[in-house]
């Protein structure tokens, strides 16, 4: 059955994520180490980081949703609000 290797991500922790691309229903897509992360219901903007709170954690993918909604970060460190 495959190799299967504990992610180190943790459902209700809030993590610093790059997003690198967008998915077809419009969330976005980073990575927590090796693991892909799907932040559902935002408006991410690609290569930009957001903290996100882990909901639901897979095998080989998790799910999260921004911790903030209303305050983002940009790639640079800079906040918009």
């Amino acid at each position: 059955m495959g190799d299967y290797r504990d992610p180190g991500v943790e459902e209700g922790v809030v993590y610093n994520v790059k997003v690198d691309a967008k998915g077809a229903a419009g969330e976005g897509i980073g990575k927590i180490g090796d693991l892909v992360v799907f932040v559902k219901n935002a408006k991410t903007r690609i290569g930009n980081m957001y903290d996100v709170k882990v909901t639901k954690v897979y095998r080989t993918f998790a799910y999260a949703e921004l911790e903030n909604p209303k305050r983002q970060f940009v790639g640079n460190g800079s906040v918009i609000i």
